[in-house]
Formats: structure tokens, C-alpha cells, sequence
């Protein structure tokens, strides 16, 4: 249960992100180098349309799979918890269904209890899933799988 809604929200937003984030750069990369607002370094890479589109799909693949697992984690952190208490508990004959622990949990620790350990988690997932996207993404282009958006 907990990997079907995760991987609903996960690309969704990675999907949504990536698209707008690449419509953003493509209106920014197609108008003339006058009107792009880089310079230095940035300005000559942005000149050259095939390297500059490689190199900022590339960006847009980073942060979106780094939103993207945040907020897997931010959805089902709450399942985990409880899967997590279930998982630990020493009481035999205590519940293991996971939506009747949320409930528990949640009138024992309130909304806190469900998202405890939500820092380390939410710093975890953006570097992980960053790494992860882009690296998928990219062996999909080299692969011929993927295509270069245009």
C-alpha cells in the first residue's frame, strides 16, 4: 500500500516538474542570446543549443527527482511509521494492520507522532532520488530509450 500511493506521488511530481521546468528552459533557451539574462561562462554554454539543453535537462532531472522523492516520503511517511512500530513492537498480540497503528498513533502522539524522523528522511530522499533520476534519465538517452527534448 505504502509503494502504490508513494509511487502515485512520486511521478506525478516528477513528471509535472520535469515538464514545466523543461517548457521554462526551452522558452528561455530558444529567444535570441540578447534576451537570455546569464553571463560569463553560463552565457557561451547557454549559446550552444545542443550542450546547453544536455546540461540544464540534466538540472531539471536533478531537482525534480530530488522534489519528486520528498514527496514520496512527505506521503507515506505516516505508513512507515506505523510499519515501523509494527515491525518493533514486542507485544505479540498487538495490531498489525497499518491503517488501525496510524490511528493509534496519531491519538497517542498526534500528527507530530506520524511524521517523527520527517528531517532526516526529507534530507535523505532529495540527494538519493536526484542521483537516481538523472542517472535513469540519462542512460535511457545514451540507450536510445529516451530522446532529447526538443
Amino acid at each position: 500500500m505504502r509503494e502504490s500511493i508513494g509511487n502515485v506521488v512520486f511521478f506525478t511530481t516528477y513528471e509535472i516538474s520535469r515538464y514545466h521546468l523543461l517548457s521554462a528552459v526551452g522558452r528561455i533557451l530558444d529567444k535570441p542570446f540578447n534576451a537570455v539574462p546569464v553571463s560569463g561562462e553560463l552565457a557561451t554554454l547557454a549559446n550552444k543549443r545542443t550542450y546547453s539543453r544536455i546540461l540544464f535537462e540534466a538540472g531539471v532531472d536533478i531537482f525534480s527527482g530530488g522534489l519528486a522523492g520528498m514527496m514520496f516520503w512527505s506521503a507515506v511517511l505516516p505508513l512507515d511509521v506505523a510499519k515501523t512500530r509494527i515491525q518493533t513492537s514486542v507485544d505479540l498480540k498487538s495490531s498489525t494492520n497499518t491503517l488501525r497503528n496510524t490511528q493509534l498513533i496519531y491519538r497517542e502522539l498526534g500528527f507530530r507522532g506520524l511524521y517523527a524522523g520527517l528531517g532526516p528522511t526529507l534530507t535523505r530522499a532529495f540527494p538519493a532520488n536526484a542521483a537516481a533520476m538523472v542517472t535513469w534519465e540519462l542512460t535511457a538517452k545514451i540507450l536510445g530509450v529516451r530522446h532529447y527534448e526538443k
